[in-house]
Formats: C-alpha cells, structure tokens, sequence
C-alpha cells in the first residue's frame, strides 16, 4: 500500500507541477490570476479526444496540436480580454471567472455532460519491485511530464525569451528600458501559461477522463501549488506539486479517499502559518 500510494504520488504530483507552472509564469509575469486555467487543461482533452478519436489522427499529433491550438487560443484571450484589464488585478480575475463560467457551459453545450477519454498510447502493466502492478499508461504520463518540465526549464534559463521572461518578472520597468517589448512578451507569456495547462491537460485526460466541470478541480489544485511552493517560483511548483501529490495519496490510502483534496489544504495552512512566501519564497520564474 505505502509503494503504490507514493508511486501514485509522484506521478500524480508531476502532473500537478506541470500545470502549476502555467499559472506561476502569468501570475509572475503579468500579475493575472486565471480563473479558467482549469478550462484550458479542459479544452486540450477534448481537442486530444476528438483528433484521436473521431478523426483517427496519430496520438503524438493529436496531442501537440491541441497544446497548439490552446496556445493560440490563450494569445488570443489575452489581446482581447487580458489586455484591458491591466492596472486593475480585481477586474482580470473577476474576468477570468467569468470565461471558467462561459467555457464550462460551452463545453456543456458542444461536446454533451458524459465524459470523453483519448485512447491511451501505452497499453499493460508494470511489475513494480515485485509488489504490484501499475498501469505503463501512468508510468508514460509521469516520463512525458518530466519532459515537458525539463523543455520549460531549459528554455527559461539558456534562451533569450527565457531571459526576457525573468527580467520583466524581477523589474518590468527597467526590462522596457532594455528594449524588451513587454506588451508582446504579455501576450506569449499567457499563451505559454495557458499551453502548459493544455500538456498537463492532454497527459493526464487519458488517464482521467474530461468533463466540462472537471477544470475547477485542477485550477483549484494548481493554485494551491501555486501559493505552497512561492508565488513566482520554477521550483516552487516542482515540489509543491510532489509534495500536494504524496500528501492526497497518502491521505487517500491511510486515512481517507473521500477527503482526499482536504489534506492538501491543510498541508498548505500549515506552511504558511511557519513561510507565509511558500517553500521558496523568492518572487522570480
């Protein structure tokens, strides 16, 4: 019991890190809490499920076009919507609320209330250590997460734009005078933060299938992340979302799965009653 609820942990925990990411790179470069970060992770699982599913497509292309689209989608989100909201954070996250809100009912409407599940790109199992097996679809899920963590932090320390992205986050003003042009970089950056929902988003819907309510779960999730780990932070996020993963299974496993959300809450009262800045509380991507 205690290997499968950490193997589950870390895996899950991945995920949670994964998605975490995308609202701490908006909320540190832009200073915008999206409320419908979750309906993106949403978005991307219906895109996977229908590329695969109804029209046959590979399942690597059908995945990497949906974080694609979701890219773009976000792009789009931030010029239109975003933008006219800056100097006012109330009004963006009011607003932000309201498109989760719009979006959940639009799912309702275009794709129906049952859940919809992409085909799996692995099939068995895995004998662990000789205890018990575990699917090689979590296992692949878990290996794809790593990666996209690993491309997200290369680019964010050996590129240019990676430069431009932690210069904006320290000192905005003092970045324009550098000739970094921030009004594009806003915009890249939210669509970068809404396409790491998208991977957590098509990673995960295969093993967890995706509803149009089901986003409220996983915003909520990747905020509390968010705010354990140190708001800004690239590893904040990495730990937090392992340590959030072990403490719901865990929890699951020991004491109770009907209060399996709960415990990362009182995880998260806990640090911030000893850090109230989170486990690496410097404000930096």
């Amino acid at each position: 019991m205690f290997l499968l609820a950490l193997t589950n942990g870390l895996v899950i925990g991945i995920i949670y890190a994964l998605a975490a990411l995308g609202v701490s790179l908006v909320v540190g470069i832009m200073n915008v809490v999206n409320f419908a970060h979750g309906e993106l992770y949403i978005l991307a699982g219906y895109f996977s499920y229908h590329f695969a599913n109804t029209l046959g497509m590979n399942y690597l292309v059908a995945m990497m076009l949906s974080v694609g689209l979701v890219f773009i989608f976000g792009m789009i989100i931030e010029v239109l919507l975003i933008r006219k909201t800056y100097g006012d954070d109330l009004y963006s996250l009011i607003l932000t609320f309201i498109l989760s809100i719009v979006l959940q009912n639009a799912y309702l409407l275009v794709f129906g209330p049952y859940p919809n599940k992409p085909p799996n790109w692995v099939k068995g199992a895995t004998n662990v250590l000789g205890q018990f097996y575990y699917g090689n679809q979590r296992l692949a899920a878990c290996g794809a997460g790593l990666v996209v963590i690993a491309i997200v932090y290369l680019m964010l320390k050996k590129t240019w734009f990676g430069r431009m992205l932690r210069a904006t986050s320290q000192d905005r003003e003092i970045a324009e005078l550098n000739g970094v042009n921030t009004t594009a970089l806003n915009m890249l950056s939210f669509g970068l933060g809404c396409a790491l929902a998208a991977a957590a988003g098509v990673i995960l819907s295969p093993i967890f299938p995706v509803t149009p309510t089901g986003g409220m779960a996983v915003a909520l999730t990747a905020f509390v992340v968010v705010v354990l780990g140190g708001m800004g932070s690239f590893w904040g996020c990495v730990v937090g979302g392992l340590v959030i993963g072990l403490v719901e299974n865990f929890g699951a496993a020991f004491i109770s799965s009907g209060y399996r959300h709960v415990f990362g809450f009182i995880i998260l009262i806990f640090v911030l009653l000893v850090r109230p800045a989170g486990l690496f509380g410097n404000r930096e991507i």
